[in-house]
């Protein structure tokens, strides 16, 4: 006996779903494959009711594309006509049947505008219901399935990285020595705080001058940490070219330790994280702190310009050096703004951003630089700054808190 035909129409939504899944699989890299003839749809509000005969055709002819799409067919988003007909389980085309005539009885038991209305929901729901996410799955399902050409493919370029080697040892030589004459001008920054810190002891006698010997330790002190985090900088960069040499060389050996990461340093029992009293405890804790420069100053003085900003935020910090002892670098936008420069009788460190450099990535950087074993604290409300330098082991502390600390 022979199957009553089923309409395309009966398809609607199934057909519908192909498109907008064939459309949002072009966002990814690779592109999912899919029938050509389905592109000029994309753009399309509601599919012509003449046209669905042929998309039909199409998706039935691709059967790698309507296995891929079936696994994305979600209640919410096909009907359940448009579920069996993608994913065709056994007896499916007795079931589509028995589903396309329920479907028309249910259509002729309805008015047009409920009819209407229930489309247009169901339109909504395909759209609002993550369809970027299913089209993921279905595209990453396929990058699976090809994993052992992307294999083979990075085993070409492993010969080619060998012959790189070479390079890579020349840099790593230049890298070593850069770090060594860092290591000569922190040796030299060392020998100019040790001699400072003498002068301070004689000056404990005279105490009309002991503020200003302070003064002079403390700018002597930023002066190191400059030198010390150019110095993080070129070694971090030798063990970068030294992890790609050994990279390149041999392959990973299983069971191969991970490198050392810095620990947020743990609050004393019964403070709270945002209280001032952990703040204090920061600052007093010998960390590295970096401030988010433009980030405190126009929450504490708004009715201010750029540069008042700057001036009255670096006394306040300075004043916070006084009295806690703390190591200070202080992060502003952009080197090229007028009146943009570093105070050299500064005691804290100032830097500012390179032209097209944000602060933000400045912070950062000066993260990845500090050795691991250095406990670091970064200052700002900024929410991304505070999730990517928390990951990287940093203590961090709101402008709040720092202006409560100032006051």
């Amino acid at each position: 006996m022979t199957r009553p035909a089923i309409e395309p129409r009966h398809l609607r939504s199934a057909l519908e779903f192909a498109i907008l899944i064939a459309a949002e699989g072009q966002k990814f890299k690779p592109p999912m494959p899919y029938p050509a003839g389905l592109r000029k749809f994309f753009n399309v509000d509601r599919i012509p009711t003449t046209s669905l005969a042929s998309i039909r055709r199409m998706v039935e002819q691709d059967d790698t594309f309507r296995t891929r799409i079936a696994a994305g067919a979600l209640p919410e988003l096909v009907d359940p006509v448009g579920r069996v007909w993608l994913q065709r389980p056994e007896g499916w085309q007795d079931e589509v049947v028995r589903l396309a005539a329920d479907s028309d009885a249910e259509a002729e038991s309805a008015d047009a505008v409920r009819r209407l209305r229930k489309a247009e929901k169901r339109r909504d729901a395909a759209e609002q219901a993550a369809a970027r996410s299913r089209a993921e799955i279905v595209v990453l399902t396929s990058q699976v399935a090809e994993r052992d050409d992307v294999i083979e493919l990075l085993r070409t370029d492993m010969q080619k990285l060998t012959d790189e080697t070479a390079e890579l040892r020349a840099e790593l030589i230049d890298t070593r020595n850069e770090v060594r004459h860092a290591r000569d001008r922190e040796a030299a920054a060392r020998q100019r705080l040790a001699a400072a810190e003498h002068e301070t002891s004689e000056a404990i006698a005279a105490r009309g001058a002991a503020e200003h010997v302070r003064d002079d330790v403390l700018a002597d002190r930023a002066t190191v940490a400059a030198e010390r985090s150019e110095l993080a900088r070129l070694a971090a960069a030798a063990a970068a070219l030294a992890d790609q040499l050994a990279s390149v060389a041999s392959p990973p050996r299983p069971g191969a330790t991970d490198p050392a990461r810095r620990k947020p340093l743990a609050m004393p029992g019964g403070v709270m994280g945002s209280s001032a009293a952990a703040g204090e405890f920061l600052l007093r804790s010998g960390a590295s702190v970096l401030v988010d420069g433009y980030n405190v100053a126009k929450q504490a003085w708004p009715d201010l310009d750029l540069a008042g900003q700057r001036v009255v935020l670096l006394d306040a910090i300075e004043n916070l050096v006084r009295r806690f002892g703390s190591d200070i670098t202080v992060v502003f936008d952009g080197a090229d703004v007028v009146g943009a420069s570093a105070d050299g009788r500064r005691i804290v460190r100032v830097v500012f951003s390179p032209d097209g450099v944000l602060a933000d990535d400045v912070i950062r950087d000066e993260v990845r630089r500090l050795p691991p074993t250095r406990p670091v604290v970064v200052v700002t409300n900024d929410r991304e700054i505070v999730t990517d330098t928390r990951a990287l082991g940093a203590n961090t502390m709101s402008s709040d808190q720092l202006i409560d600390l100032m006051r």
